[in-house]
């Protein structure tokens, strides 16, 4: 699966079969990192395994749920849904790699769709619905929502992940709130999580995305702010503990 590998713990690929997958990436607002993170958290799921890039990130630490690599996956086992949960961005030398490795692995598994997170820049809002989305031609969802402008360019992991997902004919539909460019956007992530809710019929509650907003934004700026330091640094300036 050239220079991107997944490692599975307590479950095999036969039982992801037809399985949904979600998952999102740190970019505009941190939608995707904190809606698909809400996500994991409020339905308590299992991890089952994990991505291994061939520069993979030097980056660990403790999440609710014990020790954070970078890249990993969870599931749902009441309603087959399977996560990629990306605590940071693959190395930008990787992002191709990243993400046309998992969509052949997503299709090698047979999973049955994927939804992927993203967020539109409110600047340029042109509607009064707070969501934009778009797919690729073999994604059977529809929504109530206005479509993606067309013309209007998707750049990034998220735009890799759409382009092999149309390629390798994986149903996919990309989510995309209008959030804040300048800040971390609980709102926009509560948006996109309404929808995920909606789209697979499971129950995950919003309320503390929107009331906790500014806790929420405080706490992951630090530890975004802190990763990207130390990720600056070399040899010895590192901080280990």
């Amino acid at each position: 699966m050239e220079d991107t590998k997944v490692v599975l713990k307590d479950i095999t690929e036969d039982e992801l079969r037809n399985s949904r997958f979600i998952s999102g990436f740190r970019t505009l607002g941190e939608v995707g990192y904190l809606s698909v993170r809400h996500v994991v958290l409020s339905r308590k799921m299992r991890r089952v395994g994990f991505v291994i890039t061939k520069y993979l990130r030097d980056v660990t630490f403790l999440d609710e749920y014990g020790v954070a690599t970078p890249f990993e996956l969870f599931y749902d086992d009441e309603f087959k849904v399977l996560v990629l949960l990306n605590h940071l961005l693959p190395f930008q030398r990787e992002w191709s790699s990243f993400a046309h490795g998992l969509v052949k692995w997503l299709k090698k598994v047979q999973v049955k769709d994927a939804i992927l997170i993203g967020g539109l820049d409110k600047r340029y809002k042109d509607v009064n619905e707070p969501i934009k989305w778009m797919k690729t031609s073999k994604s059977e969802i529809d929504l109530p929502y206005p479509m993606l402008n067309k013309q209007l360019i998707m750049v990034g992991p998220l735009a890799l992940f759409t382009v092999y997902a149309e390629i390798e004919d994986l149903p996919a539909t990309i989510l995309l709130p209008y959030a804040d460019r300048e800040r971390l956007d609980p709102g926009a992530a509560a948006v996109a999580v309404e929808t995920i809710t909606n789209i697979i019929g499971f129950n995950v509650d919003t309320k503390e995305l929107y009331e906790d907003a500014k806790r929420i934004e405080q706490e992951l700026q630090k530890q975004l702010e802190m990763i990207q330091k130390e990720l600056s640094k070399g040899g010895v300036d590192r901080h280990y503990m």
